[in-house]
This record gives structure tokens, C-alpha cells and sequence, in this order.
């Protein structure tokens, strides 16, 4: 059976879901795949950086799955310094003979995020969210151009008219509930299935 390692953020963790039932063993579980999340809450793409050759490279999966981003955009990071973190994952992976599938993160539920008592993003939410525009189209933009496959896991977040799906949020409106791993799941299954001929 093959393996892909997940590394990333508490999008990836699955913050305040039971474990069996986080994206990652949900796809496991509709798959013949070994997933193991790698996912830390409160990470940025800097610690993932850090952490990838003990993380993933040592253990020789066939796929490495990398999102992250979010929590850097949080305290003001640049988007650029998030696509060269990113980015150089990508190249150690291929380096390895890892193939690597990037993830477009999911939004935030701004209104309910704003709603609870934690410190809010350095640059406001409104910049934040502006930000995180920039880096989903410049990600996407960019691994189309290295011809790095990508997950789209944003839109399915999103209304037709772009507004957010504030039913697959938990209350902080930061992370998925189990309807929006659901969501995840399925989305990656699908994309396993049609572009890398998953059983």
C-alpha cells in the first residue's frame, strides 16, 4: 500500500475533532492509502519547513499532501516568504522521488471568528482576508506553472456568490467541523481518484 504523509497547520490536525474522524483518516479509510497526518496546530510554512526531512523525507512516502500558510498570514508574514517555504518542500520532495500535492487552504468564517476573544490577525482581519486572496491565487498560479498538482480545498468552503459555508465551521470560524472534514475528505478522494487513477 502506498503512503502520503500530510504536513501542515491545525487544518491539517483537525483542531477539536475526534481523531477518526479528521479529513485525514477520513480519507484513509475511502482509499487504498496509508495517510498519516502530520499536521501541528499553530504551525507556519517556516516550522513545516523546518520539520520536512525528519517528517517526511526520512520515511519515504510515495505522496507528500503540504497546505499551509494560514497561521503566517495571521501574523502579517508576506506572501512570497509563505510561496518560497512552500515551494522549497515541493523541490526537496521531488529531490527525494516524493510526489507532492499542494492544498489551497480553506477560508475563514471572519464574522464568527471576530466573535470570540482571541487576538485577531496583525494586520485586521480585513487585511488578513485580502492576503489570503493574494496567496490562494498566487499558490494556485504558481504550481500550475511547476506543474505541481493542486487540491483545491477554498472553494469548497464557499457559497456561489463566494460567501463562506458558515455550516462547515466550528464556532472560533477558523477551523472545520466535522461536516467541513467531510468536505475535505471528499474533495481529496475525488482528486486521488481522477488525476492520480486511484482505485
Amino acid at each position: 500500500m502506498k503512503t502520503m504523509i500530510c504536513i501542515g497547520d491545525s487544518l491539517t490536525e483537525g483542531t477539536d475533532i475526534p481523531v477518526g474522524h479528521t479529513w485525514p483518516a477520513l480519507m484513509a479509510n475511502a482509499l487504498s492509502l496509508e495517510v498519516v497526518n502530520g499536521g501541528i496546530g499553530g504551525d507556519t510554512t517556516s516550522g513545516m519547513l523546518s520539520r520536512f526531512n525528519p517528517d517526511v523525507v526520512d520515511r519515504r512516502p510515495e505522496f507528500v499532501f503540504i497546505m499551509g500558510g494560514t497561521n503566517d498570514l495571521w501574523w502579517g508574514w508576506e506572501v512570497r516568504t509563505l510561496l518560497g517555504n512552500l515551494f522549497s518542500m515541493v523541490v526537496q520532495a521531488r529531490h527525494h522521488g516524493i510526489a507532492p500535492v499542494i492544498g489551497l487552504p480553506v477560508p475563514v468564517f471572519v464574522a464568527a471568528a471576530q466573535a470570540n476573544d482571541f487576538s485577531p490577525p496583525l494586520d485586521g482581519y480585513a487585511g488578513f482576508s485580502a492576503k489570503l486572496a493574494e496567496f490562494i491565487e498566487s499558490l494556485s498560479r504558481h504550481a500550475t506553472e511547476s506543474e505541481v498538482a493542486v487540491v483545491d480545498l477554498h472553494t469548497p468552503f464557499l457559497e456561489a456568490d463566494r460567501q463562506v459555508r458558515t455550516n462547515l465551521f466550528l464556532p472560533d470560524g477558523l477551523h472545520p467541523n466535522r461536516d467541513g472534514h467531510l468536505a475535505i475528505a471528499g474533495t481529496m478522494r475525488a482528486f486521488f481518484k481522477k488525476e492520480l487513477n486511484f482505485p
